[in-house]
């Protein structure tokens, strides 16, 4: 199995000038952006100790780009969209390179070919120029399958589905072993093999989820599935909670941008509880840090205050630990100038 990772189109955005040449600016269209969109979302009541590594970035990194542009934001995020743009078609001729290589072999009968992404990224909407969100411009990523002799050329499905889903799917196109558990304290895969889509996109032999869990993983030094943000993405809905309890819903059928959060309208109670339902039915239960030990704490303190180690040994001692810290507590407790 092999694995090529094309690390454009992510910033910084370049690209060799001639990608940018085929996309002069003034052919840039702007995606569709209402200007309070963000008003009745909740991303920006997580604070920065709760929020994901960078995630309140994206709203600060595009208020920077607006301000680098003195303040016009037309153009700032065109001269964005092109930038990307140019990395995106400099990443699509790197694919048609390796797809030339694959189809001019001899394993072109044989070999299944998975393109994907590991995120999206916001152009600007809801105010924010980054991934890290729970909305369809960072959770959505593309998903190109070519399986010989199973999977049908130019047909897509419109069932969500998961890149946890990508491993089931090999082991049984390769006809590999699903018996994946190696000891008692193993466990079963994840995700569901994407093979019946692949035949028919309009199969009813699916076995996933009707919708699929995005995970928004809090930047901290000790993780608690519990305590996380989610989104669930059906065929026609978009639910989202926040690691504090917040929620936004979308009607993606009827509004695509999720424009509007139905999570305060009291009509869509019952849909409302419903996908809160399946939610913590599908995350697990909390898992509490547990308690550090006294040697876990000097290790941790260590880690942070490596000069604490007075006689360099590459050990803290006790004594050493005291000491320092005791340093740090009088430091604390000088009157500032």
């Amino acid at each position: 199995m092999g694995e090529h990772v094309l690390v454009r189109q992510h910033t910084p955005l370049i690209a060799p000038q001639k990608y940018f040449d085929r996309f002069p600016l003034d052919s840039i269209q702007l995606p569709d952006i209402r200007s309070d969109d963000a008003s009745d979302t909740f991303k920006h009541t997580l604070n920065a100790k709760e929020d994901t590594r960078g995630g309140i970035h994206g709203n600060r990194m595009h208020d920077l780009l607006v301000e680098s542009h003195g303040g016009d934001r037309e153009l700032a995020l065109k001269k964005f969209i092109q930038a990307y743009l140019a990395s995106v078609a400099s990443v699509d001729d790197l694919v048609g390179q390796i797809m030339k290589v694959v189809d001019n072999s001899s394993l072109k009968a044989n070999t299944i070919v998975i393109f994907t992404s590991d995120h999206g990224w916001g152009m600007g909407e809801k105010g924010y120029l980054y991934k890290n969100s729970l909305w369809q411009e960072s959770t959505r990523v593309p998903l190109v399958v070519r399986a010989p002799g199973i999977s049908q050329a130019g047909v897509s499905s419109r069932l969500p589905v998961s890149l946890i889903d990508l491993y089931p799917t090999l082991i049984e196109l390769c006809g590999l072993s699903a018996d994946t558990v190696k000891n008692p304290k193993g466990k079963p895969l994840d995700g569901h093999s994407l093979k019946p889509l692949l035949l028919d996109p309009e199969s009813k032999e699916w076995k996933g989820p009707n919708s699929a869990l995005t995970a928004l993983y809090k930047w901290a030094s000790y993780y608690d599935p519990a305590y996380q943000s989610y989104s669930l993405r059906s065929a026609g809905w978009r639910y989202v909670r926040y690691e504090n309890g917040k929620e936004e819903l979308y009607d993606t059928a009827q509004d695509f941008h999720e424009w509007k959060n139905l999570a305060l309208d009291a009509k869509y109670g019952k849909r409302l509880t419903t996908f809160r339902k399946e939610l913590l039915a599908r995350i697990p239960e909390s898992k509490p840090e547990p308690e550090k030990t006294a040697e876990q704490w000097k290790a941790l303190f260590f880690k942070r205050n490596p000069k604490a180690d007075a006689n360099k040994d590459g050990k803290l001692s006790w004594p050493e630990l005291k000491a320092y810290k005791a340093k740090l507590d009088a430091n604390k407790k000088k009157p500032k100038d």
